[in-house]
């Protein structure tokens, strides 16, 4: 396999990866320093599953100040 270094506009992205997703392993993206981060993907999917969560409706999503609001009301209980 041949490894190259390519730069990748932002907007650009999420094409690419899709593109990628869609070549059926005959391209990869490496990211050497994800090397110095062992918990990146585990983070990732943890991400991830709270982000389906709140799209399905089985995880709340409130603002800001209300969370903040609700911890203030939870510790002076």
């Amino acid at each position: 396999m041949i490894e190259k270094s390519v730069k990748i506009d932002e907007a650009y992205h999420y094409k690419f990866e899709e593109f990628v997703k869609n070549s059926h392993g005959a391209v990869e993206i490496v990211d050497k320093n994800l090397e110095y981060d062992p918990y990146f993907y585990k983070r990732k999917k943890s991400i991830e599953e709270t982000i389906r969560q709140v799209d399905s409706g089985e995880m709340e999503m409130i603002d800001f100040n209300t969370s903040i609001d609700k911890v203030i009301e939870k510790l002076s209980k």
